[in-house]
């Protein structure tokens, strides 16, 4: 047995100063006034966190090795929270080179502070910038069941390979977005959530040459905003998120990368790309924008 023990505790400040000049508007939506400087909607912070966990990792046998434990995390920002998270992995290396893994985890993910400021709705009523979705329910932070099953492989000396498949179930499950005129990310929640995918990677490593790839398969959905509901400026769309399921906006169905450098006479040649299918957009997410792909030539060399 081999026991760990762990604590974290952290502070921060966030601050965050809008100003607006909208147009009043009548009760049909048109407006009616000449434009006037809006309240201010400014809010400042400072958000708290710790946690602490103990961990034993068990040898069971010489091929078998059980890790299990527990975290306790607490958080105090726009919403204080806290959970007790319960962890175990078994990791099986039948010969040297080959090793399964398979594990469950609890995870608890604060809400990032400067995203999650609460809004003033009540400010905009009547005006060009009033909410179509009047609420506004704090951000809260995302918890999830994490499933976990992989092996890992070394074909031959300097050549490994792996492939990881894991499942995720979230309650309040946290995304970001662009919403409204100004080019920011805001914060909210989904009720429930889930995201499973595979993951494939391969590296070979000899003397000076070396070669990576990476291609990753998956899918989150998720359905019903809890938080910030106000940021969703169609109701029909904010309707169907509050009955189905939907693509979440920043997860793509395919991503990879691969990269290949060589030392030669004392300088490095490298070359990488990286590739996606694409992020979501359209009505619910239900679209995507056009694959991509990045490839980067890179050439260093060290002088002492």
């Amino acid at each position: 047995h081999t026991l760990r023990f762990g604590f974290t505790g952290s502070g921060e400040y966030a601050k965050a100063d809008n100003a607006s000049v909208v147009f009043p508007v009548d009760g049909d939506g048109a407006v009616s006034g000449p434009a006037f400087a809006a309240p201010a909607q400014n809010s400042a912070k400072v958000g708290w966190f710790a946690g602490v966990y103990l961990q034993d990792e068990w040898k069971l046998t010489n091929q078998l090795t059980l890790n299990y434990g527990a975290r306790f995390d607490q958080m105090a920002g726009y919403v204080s929270a806290n959970q007790l998270s319960p962890r175990a992995a078994l990791v099986y290396k039948p010969v040297e080179d080959t090793s399964f893994h398979i594990g469950y985890a609890r995870y608890f993910t604060p809400p990032e502070l400067a995203l999650s400021a609460p809004a003033n709705l009540a400010a905009f009523a009547g005006t060009t910038q009033q909410a179509v979705i009047g609420l506004d329910d704090p951000v809260k932070p995302e918890r999830s069941h994490y499933f976990d099953v992989g092996v890992d492989h070394t074909f031959a000396p300097g050549l490994t390979a792996g492939i990881d498949g894991y499942y995720k179930i979230a309650t309040d499950l946290l995304d970001d977005g662009q919403f409204g005129a100004a080019n920011t990310l805001t914060a909210f929640n989904y009720a429930r959530g889930w995201n499973a995918g595979v993951e494939l990677k391969a590296r070979y490593d000899r003397e000076d040459f070396s070669v990576y790839g990476n291609l990753a398969l998956a899918k989150q959905m998720a359905t019903k905003v809890v938080s910030n509901q106000y940021l969703f400026d169609d109701p029909d769309e904010y309707a169907y998120i509050q009955s189905h399921y939907i693509p979440t906006d920043h997860a793509q169905t395919w991503s990879g990368s691969a990269g290949v450098s060589y030392r030669l006479m004392g300088a490095l040649l490298s070359a990488d790309v990286a590739f996606g299918s694409g992020l979501r957009s359209g009505f619910a997410n239900l679209s995507t924008v056009p694959a991509y792909a990045q490839l980067n030539l890179g050439v260093s060399r060290d002088f002492h």
